[in-house]
């Protein structure tokens, strides 16, 4: 989730809210925080007591339910195999699925029994929501955008079906994410993420070693466009630059964060058109950052904060090109770009604004339900 929401969760304490972050379970990958509750997985019974309680304490209580990853309390199983399921045999598994289900419809039910009393948030951040349509033409065209959406055995029309049974029970929509807009109901807003990675930057010195090095973190090297990347650093040191390529995966989030301080640029992705949270913490560093930023989604994003993002634009067939860019650029220029990234991150990203922007959201939605608007 790129610690957005317990980033929240912080910063609306701050401004005097009762905010608990509860996740399923702890994320290798994921940074630890005082400010994130999970389940008690010492087993998977107790973790399912505690998915029931949280259920019930969802609805006994007035306030905000503030659903993330677009998904429900309940995991939702679609059209292909869930993670879950494989650790049970074969014959249990369709038992599983029933009860999944079942808890699914309690779960939509009890919702709605206390609708009137509380207000229903939820934050999508991609896959969770991400269609074909999606993506720009020409992967529509080239088979990969359906070959993303399938990638963990999901269809478009299992993905829309989460959205529609969502969708009865959400009072208001956001996406972290701007191409999700395109297939989420209307009204969904573009919400930045919150970050505090612009509150306390620790901007590098640029290496002046001979060797440049690119950083790439391949969540899913599909998704990412690894290959393309891996391909245009081979063609440079083909023609003689000096420049090598870090994969950065399966890195806990500290070991990770070591690599990005040793990077002098990174590329964060070349076919979802929009950058992730890691770009983020990368540019507090004072790297470089390239990034394929296109789409009809756009349109979702505040015009003056396109116009500030200091993000190189790139796809598969200009990462080499601009690559060489940054690679001649004077230690003046990339200072400016530093720069821009810093002012970037503080004007648009700073989790205080996001929370006060957030709290008021749920003041007037909580507002409109007290009188009988919604």
């Amino acid at each position: 989730m790129g610690g957005h929401p317990g980033t929240l969760a912080k910063y609306e304490r701050q401004l005097g809210l009762t905010s608990t972050c509860i996740c399923e379970g702890e994320n290798p990958f994921a940074g630890t925080s005082e400010t994130v509750s999970y389940f008690d997985n010492r087993s998977l019974l107790r973790s399912e007591i505690s998915r029931w309680f949280l259920l019930l304490k969802s609805v006994s209580r007035s306030g905000i339910v503030h659903l993330n990853n677009g998904r429900f309390i309940t995991p939702f199983f679609g059209d292909g195999p869930h993670p879950k399921e494989s650790l049970f045999p074969k014959p249990l598994r369709k038992m599983i699925r029933l009860y999944a289900l079942s808890l699914l419809n309690s779960e939509v039910a009890l919702h709605r029994l206390g609708g009137q009393k509380k207000a229903i948030f939820i934050t999508f951040q991609g896959s969770d929501a991400r269609e074909t349509q999606c993506f720009i033409e020409k992967h529509q065209q080239s088979g990969l955008a359906d070959e993303v959406i399938g990638r963990s055995g999901k269809t478009n029309g299992s993905i829309r079906r989460k959205k529609m049974l969502l969708n009865r029970v959400i009072d208001k929509i956001y996406s972290l994410n701007p191409d999700l807009l395109e297939v989420l109901p209307k009204g969904s807003e573009f919400l930045p993420y919150a970050t505090e990675a612009g509150l306390n930057p620790k901007i590098l010195p640029f290496n002046k070693s001979s060797e440049f090095v690119v950083g790439h973190a391949p969540t899913h090297r599909m998704v990412k466009g690894t290959d393309d990347i891996i391909r245009a650093v081979q063609n440079l040191r083909s023609k003689g630059f000096k420049v090598r390529l870090e994969l950065i995966e399966g890195l806990s989030r500290e070991d990770a964060q070591k690599k990005y301080q040793e990077i002098d640029l990174f590329v964060d992705q070349l076919v979802i058109g929009w950058y992730g949270v890691v770009s983020l913490e990368v540019m507090s560093l004072g790297k470089p950052i390239i990034c394929f930023i296109k789409g009809r989604g756009l349109r979702f994003v505040p015009p003056q904060m396109l116009a500030d993002l200091p993000i190189i634009n790139a796809d598969e067939s200009s990462l080499e090109e601009k690559l060489i860019g940054v690679l001649q650029m004077s230690l003046e220029e990339r200072q400016t770009l530093a720069d821009r990234g810093l002012a970037y991150l503080r004007k648009w990203h700073d989790p205080r604004k996001i929370a006060q922007r957030v709290a008021r959201d749920y003041r007037d939605v909580l507002s409109c339900k007290d009188h009988g608007i919604i």
